[in-house]
């Protein structure tokens, strides 16, 4: 009887439970000026793609996103009910709160209240933005007045000391994170972060890093110290292999057109490893191109052959003696192929040594040429410029027609 009486009473508890009392999430959302009848939340997918996760419901004048189950902690994007963008957001451990926005574009009138971690990025994101806005001018300003240097480096070093006093006590929190990674770094110590934490993942946090390390403090250095730091970055992620793939995907496609780090990629990391998303056709065909590749980096001696020109003419590149030689790969329909046209009848006036060499290789065209040569020199797009010496040793390769006259006077 006590049973029976026991399970009743469960059922009418659950029964006129609130339902707000047994989801695990529940964020309130109020934007002033903002009348959309829904609101989406949207998250990150290891960066690339956005996807959204949940809609709002409305609740007088307020949005709000329940759900029974948390949410990835994270970076998610807010958006209207056109799925624009309106801010990002940190969702962290506590999953119940509010938020009342102000204006948008005024991060200061951000006010959380029920998760101190949302709360203290808001903080800390309007404080960084702003300080980065006043470097940007004092940058812009340097030429007028050099002393803004000194400022420059006051505005840093204060900015680091208040993100660092924001850490959390929690030191498994999102938020000390994602402080990591927003902070200014020393080229020698800039990946000394908390790479293993796989909540970078729902975020533009990785990216973020990666952008800023490979574009600008490697942008200057040769293919031989952009793999030594490649190697040193990817040691760091031995014992988390999400985060190491998401890198190697990354830079696979940063270096594509890069042979020596392409070729270095592929003998290292995509011709050994187990890496998600990389299937044994897609395996083969990197190593494949590597192989390709390594017969034509700048300082190989151009693989030789044979084709028949829009003139009807057999060419045999071989048999071409000239002090320069440039190999054109084209297609007739091909707007920019046309405009290279016109540049590289203008270099030839001037270059008289030069000898051009116009290989058309539209399908029309593959009993003149044969698909060896495509794959000979890896053509992937039209067009295509190799710039050969009077050895044919490659000097130049994927580059503009107006590019040809320096590298040629370089040499």
């Amino acid at each position: 009887m006590k049973s029976v009486f026991f399970k009743i009473s469960c059922i009418f508890f659950l029964t006129i439970l609130p339902l707000r009392l047994l989801s695990q999430v529940i964020i309130d959302v109020k934007i002033n000026d903002i009348n959309d009848t829904v609101l989406y939340l949207v998250k990150y997918k290891s960066d690339k793609t956005q996807i959204i996760i949940d809609s709002s419901s409305i609740s007088s004048d307020k949005k709000t996103f329940k759900n029974h189950q948390k949410y990835d902690e994270g970076i998610y994007i807010l958006a209207d009910s056109k799925q624009n963008p309106l801010f990002e957001i940190l969702i962290g451990k506590d999953q119940k709160f509010s938020i009342y926005v102000e204006d948008l574009m005024e991060l200061n009138s951000y006010k959380v209240k029920g998760s101190k971690e949302t709360s203290d990025y808001f903080k800390i994101h309007s404080r960084t933005f702003l300080d980065k806005l006043h470097i940007k001018a004092l940058e812009n300003e340097m030429e007028y007045f050099p002393d803004n240097a000194k400022k420059i480096d006051s505005i840093k070093r204060e900015l680091y000391e208040y993100q660092e006093s924001m850490l959390s006590k929690d030191k498994s929190s999102f938020l000390n994170t994602y402080i990591k990674f927003i902070e200014e770094s020393p080229t020698n110590q800039y990946f000394d972060l908390p790479l293993c934490d796989t909540r970078i993942l729902n975020s533009r946090l990785l990216k973020n890093k990666l952008d800023v390390y490979f574009n600008n403090y490697m942008s200057d250095q040769n293919a031989e110290a952009i793999c030594q730091n490649i190697d040193n970055l990817i040691s760091k992620t031995n014992d988390c292999h999400t985060v190491r793939d998401y890198i190697l995907w990354y830079l696979y496609s940063k270096y594509f057109n890069n042979d020596l780090i392409y070729i270095h990629l592929s003998d290292n990391y995509f011709s050994r490893l187990e890496i998600n998303n990389l299937t044994q056709n897609i395996r083969n065909e990197i190593v494949k191109r590597a192989d390709v590749l390594r017969n034509i980096t700048i300082g190989s001696i151009s693989p030789t052959f044979t084709y028949t020109n829009d003139e009807g003419n057999k060419i045999d590149l071989s048999e071409i003696n000239a002090k320069n030689i440039v190999l054109f790969f084209y297609k007739p329909d091909c707007q920019k192929c046309i405009r290279e046209k016109r540049i590289l009848g203008l270099i030839k006036n001037r270059q008289k040594d030069l000898t051009i060499l116009y290989i058309n290789i539209s399908e029309d065209n593959y009993s003149n040429v044969s698909q060896d040569i495509i794959n000979q020199y890896d053509i992937a797009t039209t067009p295509t410029i190799y710039v050969l010496d009077n050895d044919k040793r490659i000097i130049a390769k994927n580059i503009k027609a107006e590019e040809i006259e320096f590298h040629i006077i370089k040499r």
